[in-house]
């Protein structure tokens, strides 16, 4: 059922990030340079303001899971409802400190060209009421993910998914503008808010309306006033480095800084939905007292996470250059290529650490995985706005590679034997250590071959393509455990016969 829930999660991310990647290029024709880049500032900005939220989600899938293991059908309900009061208020709020701060963002804050600011302003409005939606929204899917039922979670973010990207291009391209294409959006996410609504009506659960007691609404808001920090950590990791960027060096600069850091996150955020399915079977298993069953998973769901974002950073390195010079122009590759690297790494070291944090929190730790996250993002912004300062966007990447290569390792070595009972010798010598052995040295000899041939998109080809075939041999003799190989084996012989 694991493997089962990875594979819907992911789908749920991938389709639409593919669309999203393959219109990246349509709204930077239609938009203009500026304009994507406002449309990215409004979209951050709206985000930032999540800050509000504290991290209820976290705790609402910890409880909703363990309630639904137990058989507890009030205190599922309770916890239900208490999330849905809770977000409804959050988005009024938000969505009121909005409207009321628009004028000064652009007027004062950012370097918004005048000719572009009365229509960032109206931008900035009509985001406001889709911050509103988007907070019920995002709490919503929790119901079907706290049950296991990915697949249900999955399907309405794949077809909303990519909807919005398809409206949004459309929109662009008919001339609607940057207030075009985020009213489309927010239309978008009406629509969805409405299916998710009829989604959970169809699953074997009851919500009938309750008022949460005492105990249900503390130990909501115990768990996740620690795992706020971890949210707010998030917030700063997506949306504060676009914003420092944006105000210090513009939106056109902004625009070379979003394209491949989008492209990075998108890359590598597959890998976390895979991983991200274990926090819910983390918890029922907590709940029921048979954790002890989790070892074998935890160090298999390390080693092969950490060995396929390894795939990804080989790929990016080796193709990334001459990705971005057909995706979206080769004015992109000088400052974009680094980039694109530098937020690669950083992203790959702070993947390692999210199924550690996943299963810290799950067994009841959120303090320690928000204290680690929290100083992550003081740290990187930070960094970031000594980065844009002094070195322009690249400055900015650097800085992010800084800051996740160190807090990873801190929270790795800390966590290991204390919080998560399994020993870090263990978790490094079975699961993301011995990726990162095997897959370092074939990369180190794949490499120097991008320099010492011909520059051009068949190279490109080539040595991409015997890197993904070296990565995938090694994989499958060093990797895989005895029984997946076996079991590969096995499919083969079916899908030959």
């Amino acid at each position: 059922m694991l493997l089962r829930n990875s594979l819907w999660n992911v789908s749920g991310m991938a389709l639409p990030a593919i669309v999203a990647l393959a219109t990246v290029p349509f709204l930077i024709h239609a938009l203009g340079t500026d304009g994507y880049g406002i449309v990215t500032i409004v979209g951050s900005l709206i985000g930032y303001f999540a800050i509000l939220d504290i991290n209820l989600t976290a705790g609402a899938i910890k409880y909703l899971s363990e309630a639904h293991a137990r058989g507890d059908r009030q205190r599922f309900a309770e916890t239900f409802w208490f999330g849905a009061f809770f977000y409804g208020g959050l988005g009024i709020l938000g969505a009121l400190l909005i409207l009321l701060g628009a004028g000064w963002l652009v007027d004062s804050f950012f370097k918004i060209p005048p000719s572009l600011r009365e229509e960032t302003h109206l931008a900035l409005k009509i985001g406001a009421l889709g911050f509103a939606i988007t907070q019920i929204e995002n709490y919503l899917i929790v119901v079907p993910q706290a049950l296991q039922r990915y697949d249900r979670s999955a399907r309405s973010e794949v077809f909303f998914g990519v909807v919005v990207n398809i409206a949004s291009v459309a929109v662009a391209l008919a001339g609607g503008g940057i207030v075009g294409v985020i009213a489309v959006r927010v239309a978008v996410a009406s629509l969805n808010f409405f299916y998710l609504i009829h989604l959970i009506q169809g699953l074997d659960v009851h919500i009938g309306l309750r008022w949460p007691r005492k105990e249900v609404r503390s130990s909501l808001v115990s768990f996740s006033a620690y795992a706020y920090l971890s949210k707010l950590a998030m917030l700063m990791h997506q949306h504060g480095d676009k914003l420092i960027v944006g105000a210090l060096a513009g939106p056109t600069a902004l625009t070379f800084y979003t394209v491949p850091v989008t492209l990075a996150g998108r890359i590598l955020g597959l890998t976390y939905r895979l991983s991200s399915v274990i926090y819910p079977r983390a918890s029922a298993l907590a709940a029921v007292d048979r954790f002890d069953e989790f070892h074998p998973v935890y160090i298999g769901a390390m080693r092969y996470i950490t060995y396929i974002n390894l795939v990804a950073l080989g790929v990016i390195v080796l193709a990334g250059d001459q990705f971005l010079r057909h995706w979206v122009g080769p004015e992109f590759v000088a400052l974009g290529y680094p980039v694109l690297i530098l937020m690669t790494v950083a992203l790959l070291m702070d993947s390692i650490t999210n199924i550690p944090s996943l299963v810290n929190d799950a067994l009841g730790h959120p303090r320690v995985s928000g204290s680690f996250a929290m100083a992550r993002g003081v740290v990187g912004v930070a960094l970031v706005w000594l980065g844009t300062t002094y070195g322009g966007i690249v400055g900015a990447a650097a800085a992010h590679f800084v800051a996740s290569a160190l807090l990873s390792l801190l929270f790795l070595a800390f966590v290991h034997g204390r919080t998560v009972p399994i020993p870090f010798a263990d978790a490094m010598r079975g699961g993301w250590g011995k990726s990162l052995l095997v897959g370092a040295l074939i990369f180190c000899a794949m490499f120097p071959l991008k320099w010492l041939l011909p520059a051009g998109i068949a190279t490109t080809v080539v040595v991409s393509g015997m890197a993904v075939l070296a990565l995938a041999g090694a994989g499958l003799a060093f990797i895989l455990g005895g029984d997946e190989r076996a079991a590969l084996v096995a499919a083969a012989r079916r899908l030959r016969g």
